[in-house]
């Protein structure tokens, strides 16, 4: 039987990084802590994606790089407002790329919320895997706007990564950053926060997956 090609699908590595401490309170749908947020319930954080495979129709994506750079609503989880984000897309994209993945990730991203804005940014994105992984270090920048660097946390007894799981029943690795720094004035809140959450892992997006958690 040959396999359905769906009409786009995008793979590769997340990382996220926000401005809650480990592990962030948001994946359990819980307050966000108020003392670091001006007393509110609220967080900011940056979704990064690194892909290694990826096409939108004939349009090759591969080894392209996306970030979400998002504000969750004030007072959430009792307040179920939009998030807001502004996406960035990679630099070296060509237009029909650009224009690609700039479809792709709206969709992706519109039951969380509001797209502010997409622009185009040099992005790098690093991943560095500890004794041949899954733990793994990661660094993301986008140049002048975002700087980010983190470690795993590892178990103390076999110094294996630490994980929770999705709602979908894969595994989201866990760690913390070391540097975590977002300055784009067109984001209502930006941050310079380091030690906040970090939570990494594969990802897969199709119009049939159209979110990124494992």
């Amino acid at each position: 039987m040959t396999e359905e090609k769906l009409e786009w699908m995008v793979s590769g590595d997340c990382v996220e990084g926000c401005t809650s401490p480990p592990v962030c309170p948001g994946y359990w749908a819980s307050p966000f802590p108020k003392d670091l947020h001006d007393g509110i319930s609220q967080c900011e954080g940056v979704w990064s994606f690194n892909i290694r495979e990826g096409y939108y129709r004939d349009i090759n994506l591969d080894g392209l790089k996306v970030c979400y750079t998002f504000n969750a609503p004030a007072g959430f989880p009792e307040v179920m407002g939009p998030w807001r984000c502004i996406i960035f897309i990679d630099d070296a994209a060509n237009g029909a790329q650009a224009e690609a993945l700039e479809k792709v990730y709206r969709e992706c991203w519109a039951r969380m919320g509001e797209v502010l804005k997409v622009k185009r940014g040099i992005i790098s994105f690093t991943r560095e895997l500890i004794d041949g992984g899954p733990a793994a270090r990661h660094a993301v920048e986008i140049e002048g706007v975002y700087s980010f660097k983190m470690e795993p946390l590892l178990t103390g007894k076999d110094n294996k990564p630490r994980y929770i799981v999705s709602g979908f029943g894969g595994k989201i690795y866990v760690g913390k950053s070391e540097i975590n720094e977002f300055k784009d004035a067109d984001l209502p809140h930006t941050w310079n926060r380091p030690g906040m959450s970090c939570t990494y892992h594969d990802f897969t997006l199709s119009p049939k997956k159209p979110f990124w958690q494992p």
